[in-house]
């Protein structure tokens, strides 16, 4: 699609002028202006400046500082803005000018490859000033085709840079139009320009920095085929503003004829020597396109806050994530890194300064968690790769908004994200007792009916499995089988000593006349006292055959065996998360409500307004702690059934749009 004639004019007119200047002064003052444009264009142009930092972000998290990589950033800003200067010039140098300004190693190879008749192919990547690359063959007297991208929204524009590429003898073909032109050019015994690293959507994937990206095939393929000759070639710019071009040997190609697998195999070597010349000049590489673009590889960063609830929402949600991106035949990696604010204050003022903090700001500023995070938190922080960063919960939302920020990632939260607001986030995810107000709703808010939780069929099969390889005399029950799920403290709600014992003489009564086991567990948040009590009413019970603490028992897959080991599942309302699992589990699910902090009538908690929606829909049995009994026994009499809830298929298709 082409752009307006005046907006076009206006581009073409000041290249023009700007290279009539540039081509009217010294080298070194070019150069200069070159630089300038540069830093200019590293204040001004946010989109490629992010784009270019989160690319050398995912290339070198592991070998270099965020402050590294900010300056690598700044100082390729500087080298793009030379490059230019460098093909602005390209009408002034002859030969005897370019032995002065470009120092060549390996021409010989080319030279010898000619001798074989069949041409040969000059590999390279958009590194260094590659614009002079392409001109140092017809300086060294050897015939030379070289195939660019056409400008198609510039057309004119396209016609002036083309002009400056031929003026040095060398023949320019458009991808994709010069294909004859590039064939007879072989036969003809020509050297062609080919750049590698950019395959787009026909290309192949081959790894590039740990992730596999897409490479251009045609040189490869044309090798394998025809036996033509391919010498890789590189320029990087030297401090004195001249170049140093290096052209390697002739590849012995990999040939097992099987085509496609060669191709991949020779790509792969290929990119190992890209990787290499790239490390050592990262500020020359062109970092400024979507590199991983077509790749088939994702990562997803899970930041947890310490709470085992937000957590397993966490990954509940990175778990559907995954599914949406196999949709895209796109395979993920899941990584989780803890969030350890260095106090309660700290994490506060955090909150704040993200708050007032404009996002743009954020890139290239990771330094400045460590005043935040704990030293280990901090160290994790900094060494994410990242696509997507998902969080729970208020208190670590700000840092998600910064990571994502500082990464080019998607970020997603679940549950309401405090100061912030929801459109700093690319998906939020609420529970409907958290859902925004009608009419105050946003695109990128999604709306479920409980808490996003890990349990399907397949999960609660593998849990149970592994549950009773840890406590095999569970194996020995054929009996129905009563899940108690209890809690403890929450920010508004708790469990009393009196609401633990009625509830336990409730169930073991029930369990009794039902003929029914218990299998019970605890959760982090239950108070140590509670624990007490519930291991001395029910540790040697007959009817409890299982009693998790987990104050004291580390074992993870205590909820998910239990919920798909039962029959009938009792749970504490004072953790959402545990009810939504429950409620998933396509088990009956009773709900007794907690005790209430506050003065305030308990119906005005949001846990109990959660409990309530949920019990009109059917999807739980509400009851008091003192009619526990009665609940389960009308359960199991099949005189009351609860729905299986599910949240998936919303969440699912809300993940679809982000990506």
């Amino acid at each position: 699609m082409k752009v307006n004639s005046f907006k076009e004019s206006l581009i073409f007119h000041s290249i023009n002028i700007l290279g009539k200047i540039v081509r009217g002064v010294p080298l070194g003052l070019a150069l200069s202006i070159g630089r300038l444009i540069g830093i200019l264009a590293y204040y001004g142009d946010m989109k490629h400046k992010t784009l270019a930092y989160a690319n050398l972000r995912r290339a070198f998290a592991h070998e270099k500082t965020p402050g590294e990589i900010k300056r690598i950033t700044k100082n390729l800003f500087k080298n793009y803005g030379q490059n230019f200067i460098d093909l602005f010039r390209m009408p002034l140098i002859t030969p005897d000018r370019f032995k002065k300004l470009i120092t060549v190693e390996g021409e010989e190879h080319l030279a010898g490859c000619l001798k074989k008749g069949k041409g040969a192919i000059m590999l390279a990547m958009h590194f260094g000033s590659w614009e002079l690359a392409s001109l140092s063959c017809a300086m060294m007297g050897l015939p030379y085709k070289v195939i660019v991208r056409p400008q198609s929204k510039y057309s004119r524009l396209d016609e002036l840079l083309n002009s400056y590429r031929s003026c040095g003898g060398y023949v320019v073909l458009s991808r994709g139009m010069g294909t004859r032109d590039f064939i007879r050019g072989l036969k003809n015994n020509e050297v062609i320009g080919m750049v590698v690293d950019q395959g787009g959507k026909d290309g192949v994937l081959v790894p590039f920095f740990g992730r596999r990206a897409s490479l251009s095939v045609g040189a490869v393929r044309m090798g394998l085929k025809w036996g033509v000759p391919l010498c890789f070639s590189v320029i990087h710019r030297q401090s004195n503003g001249g170049h140093r071009m290096v052209v390697h040997q002739p590849f012995e190609l990999i040939q097992t004829g099987n085509m496609e697998q060669d191709v991949v195999s020779n790509l792969s070597r290929i990119t190992k020597i890209m990787e290499d010349y790239i490390r050592q000049y990262p500020s020359e590489y062109m970092w400024f396109y979507k590199i991983w673009k077509y790749s088939d590889e994702s990562s997803i960063a899970v930041l947890s806050d310490g709470r085992t609830g937000h957590l397993r929402q966490s990954q509940a949600a990175a778990q559907i994530l995954e599914k949406a991106l196999s949709e895209r035949n796109i395979r993920a990696t899941v990584q989780t890194v803890p969030v350890v604010f260095r106090s309660a204050l700290v994490r506060r003022a955090f909150a704040l300064l993200s708050f007032i903090g404009h996002p743009f700001l954020y890139q290239g500023r990771l330094a400045l968690l460590k005043y935040f995070l704990t030293k280990d938190s901090f160290a994790q922080a900094v060494k994410i790769k990242a696509d997507f960063i998902i969080s729970c919960g208020s208190s670590i939302a700000g840092i998600n908004n910064f990571l994502a920020r500082d990464y080019h990632a998607k970020s997603i939260v679940i549950l309401k994200p405090g100061i912030l607001g929801y459109r700093r986030f690319d998906l939020v995810i609420l529970p409907r007792h958290e859902a925004l107000p009608a009419g105050r709703a946003a695109g990128n808010v999604v709306s479920t009916l409980a808490a996003p939780n890990l349990i399907t069929k397949e999960y609660q099969e593998e849990q149970s499995r592994l549950l009773l390889l840890r406590y095999s005399h569970l194996q020995d029950s054929l009996k129905a089988k009563i899940g108690l799920f209890i809690g403890g403290d929450a920010k508004n709600v708790f469990l009393s000593e009196q609401q633990i014992k009625t509830l336990v003489h409730q169930i073991t009564e029930v369990a009794r006349e039902i003929n029914a086991d218990i299998l019970a567990t605890t959760s982090r948040r239950t108070p140590p006292y509670l624990e007490q009590l519930l291991q001395k009413m029910l540790k040697r019970h007959p009817s409890c055959r299982l009693l998790i603490l987990a104050g004291q028992d580390d074992v993870t897959e205590a909820v998910g065996g239990i919920l798909g080991l039962s029959d009938i599942h009792v749970v504490s309302g004072d953790s959402i998360s545990m009810i939504s699992e429950a409620a998933s589990s396509g088990k009956n699910t009773i709900v007794f409500s907690p005790e209430c902090r506050k003065k305030t009538p308990l119906q005005g908690n949001k846990h109990q307004k959660f409990i309530d929606g949920l019990n009109a829909q059917g999807y739980v049995l509400s009851t008091n702690v003192k009619d526990i009994g009665h609940a389960v026994y009308d359960v199991a009499k099949n005189k009351i059934r609860t729905k299986t809830l599910d949240d998936r298929t919303v969440i699912l298709e809300a993940m679809r749009r982000v990506i």
